[in-house]
């Protein structure tokens, strides 16, 4: 218009008073850049995060640089929202379901404060930039400008004391100073201590079981439930001692470091990997601890907890995309103990692959085995649900009239949250163990148990190897070779006529706990802190202590709390640890005992044993004729069934009750049962 002014425009944003309008924005870009940037360091040992934190604090740091010299550039408002919103987007996925090409984030990472510092300020600058970029742009004087600088050094400055520490593998360390946070303390399962308070009587409702088996989303079992160990049962090294790694499979204790190096023949790769899973598996498994509510998740039970340990598997999951994933894992396992379930392990599954896949034998090389179940007959439960009814080694190789051959081809690994004596991936015993592509003698998930060098009783020397069992006797019924009982060796107490699957199972995971967890016991003043008491039968070669207060609670076959001891005295004077006499409540016959074991667990009772009026400390003062009266100075005790576990060989089998008056009395018609098919001669 002639006469009048002529505004040219030009592709900028509008300007306030004061600073440029993107320098908020752009002071947020440049400190997420400086986090990523501080972030290279600690992960050097993944060439693709290395790369990857590179680009995105080059780009970040850029766009801001170019934000700062051009504040008022509708470009640099883009370049800022565009590059952080990648950034953002990135972050989010990592978080949620990994990203597979990438070497180190092929599964979910955790939430940390380094990366949650630099996606908060990713969003500030992607929110900054679309302010001013819309045209809403606040005044940007001195101080609001000064403010946004101090929150950014604010959020930076600890994101990369963080950032520059960060541990790849979740926090748990691989340092001897290892330690769990509170909320992530993975103490031993049956954790137990002297001041352990029994509930009896009505109010006997395994209250005391509830801190041993309280596996919450927090997995909180502070130090006053620690389990008590002596120093020879101790694993891992002490702080500032290097102590020699055994070979592989060795003992698993969730407490300590992640650490499987030393192990031949394995990659740093498929080390850091292995270790990686477990890291993830103790740190995500213990939301699915409550088992009343894995069913809406989609698990229901394989009916197998007669066996001491109830697999829960998600048929959806198996055929899923995910794989190793402790967030999708296709089976849990539960430790059973009467209506208590106590979660241990995650079974993953693996399928459509044969067993010796070349993906799976590389995750881990051979710190991890995997196996199948090609043996296992399914049928249909009281609710019409698949269980497990039969295996085909006990009918000729076929499954009975009624039961289906099915689901095992499907190659499956354990990672076991809580202690094992065989390592992380350690399979069950017996049938548990299924079939591996390897010889039972090379498997890596199998081990001996003689973990506990240096404790009396367990050390499997009493003149006895083990290895000469089928020297002539008779075997009973036994319909396949059996293996004598050895505790240095796989427990495998199958081939005796008449014994169900899960009666083995049964009898062969309660020898496994009782190896495990016995030893703990092994000096006697430890367990007479622990309120045991010597019933003064050590001239029998044998000496019983016994915990009067355990026998009548609701707590049965728990080698945490045995009712009887049995030690050897020694020539010395010392008392070496041979056995756990399990005992059931005095009001219970031996036709009330559940049939856990079948013939292989044999239980009996002494009603002819008369004891001291002692209300402390009973000892034995005279034999009677069974049904006999005692005198009056002594007392009666009511029989309770009791059952040995042996964990040193014995040539009557693992629960072989003592000779003689040690005997005691079987159930009517029945003779006493030395298992010579499981003997150690």
């Amino acid at each position: 218009m002639p006469g009048g002014d002529v505004t040219h425009t030009s592709p900028t944003v509008r300007s306030a008073d004061g600073a440029g309008p993107l320098v908020p924005a752009a002071l947020a870009s440049a400190g997420a850049g400086i986090i990523h940037a501080t972030a290279v360091g600690s992960h050097g040992e993944h060439a693709g995060m290395v790369r990857l934190f590179i680009l995105a604090a080059v780009v970040q740091i850029a766009v801001a640089l170019f934000a700062l010299l051009r504040p008022t550039a509708r470009a640099a408002a883009i370049g800022l929202i565009g590059a952080n919103a990648v950034a953002f987007v990135f972050w989010g996925v990592t978080r949620a379901v990994g990203i597979g090409w990438i070497d180190g984030l092929q599964r979910p990472e955790p939430l940390g404060l380094a990366d949650s510092f630099a996606a908060l300020l990713a969003v500030a600058a992607v929110v900054g930039g679309t302010i001013v970029l819309v045209g809403r742009v606040l005044p940007t004087s001195q101080v609001p400008v000064a403010g946004a600088a101090l929150l950014v050094v604010a959020l930076s400055v600890p994101a990369m004391v963080d950032a520059a520490s960060h541990d790849h593998t979740h926090d748990h360390a691989h340092t001897d100073d290892h330690a769990h946070t509170d909320d992530h303390d993975h103490t031993d399962d049956h954790a137990h201590t002297d001041d352990h308070d029994h509930a009896h009587g009505d109010d006997a409702d395994h209250d005391h079981h509830d801190d041993d088996h309280d596996h919450t989303d927090d997995h909180d079992q502070t130090d006053d439930h620690e389990h008590e160990h002596t120093d020879d049962h101790e694993h891992g090294a002490t702080a500032g001692v290097a102590l020699e790694q055994p070979t592989w499979p060795r003992p698993w204790d969730p407490t300590g470091p992640i650490d499987f190096s030393g192990v031949p023949g394995v990659t740093p790769e498929q080390q850091a990997r292995a270790e990686q899973l477990v890291a993830d598996t103790l740190e995500v498994l213990p939301r699915f601890a409550d088992v009343e509510s894995i069913a809406e998740l989609g698990f229901r039970s394989i009916g197998d907890a007669r066996t001491g340990f109830e697999h829960f598997i998600n048929t959806d999951y198996i055929f899923d995309e995910h794989f190793l994933d402790p967030r999708h894992p296709e089976s849990l396992v539960y430790e059973v103990d009467g209506d208590e379930r106590t979660l241990v392990s995650a079974m993953f599954i693996a399928s459509n692959r044969p067993v010796d896949d070349p993906e799976l034998l590389d995750f881990a090389g051979p710190l991890m085995e995997w196996h199948v179940h090609d043996n296992l007959c399914w049928g249909l439960d009281d609710d019409g649900n698949p269980a497990v009814k039969a295996v085909t080694d006990d009918h000729g190789g076929v499954c009975p009239p009624g039961t289906v051959l099915a689901g095992g081809d499907n190659p499956m690994v354990h990672v076991w949250i809580a202690p094992h004596d065989c390592g992380p991936f350690a399979a069950l015993e017996g049938h548990g163990a299924g079939q591996a592509a390897t010889g039972v003698q090379q498997r890596a998930d199998q081990c001996a148990h003689d973990h506990h060098d240096g404790h009396d009783g367990h050390d499997g020397n009493d003149g006895n190897d083990g290895n000469d069992g089928h020297d002539g006797h008779d075997h009973g019924d036994a319909v396949v070779p059996p293996e004598p009982y050895d505790p240095d060796l796989p427990i495998d107490l199958g081939g005796v006529e008449g014994v169900t699957p899960e009666q083995q199972a049964f009898a062969e995971n309660l020898v496994a706990r009782t190896l495990w967890y016995l030893p703990q016991w092994a000096d006697p003043e430890v367990a007479e802190a622990a309120g045991f008491r010597s019933i003064g039968d050590g001239g029998t070669g044998h000496e019983h202590y016994v915990q009067w207060d355990w026998i009548d609670d609701d707590v049965w076959l728990d080698p945490n709390y045995p009712e009887s001891l049995v030690y050897e005295p020694q020539p010395d004077g010392s008392k070496k640890l041979v056995s756990a006499m399990y005992m059931l409540p005095s009001d219970m016959s031996l036709d009330d005992i559940p049939d856990w074991g079948g013939r292989l667990m044999q239980w009996h009772i002494h009603d002819d044993l008369c004891f001291t009026r002692d209300t402390e400390a009973p000892r034995v003062g005279a034999v009677i004729e069974i049904g006999g009266e005692c005198p009056d100075h002594l007392q009666k005790m009511d029989p309770a069934p009791m059952i040995h576990v042996w964990i040193r060989p014995h040539e009557c089998g693992p629960f072989a009750a003592l000779d003689g008056v040690g005997a005691g009395q079987v159930a009517e018609g029945e003779e006493h049962f030395c298992n010579h098919a499981h003997g150690a001669h």
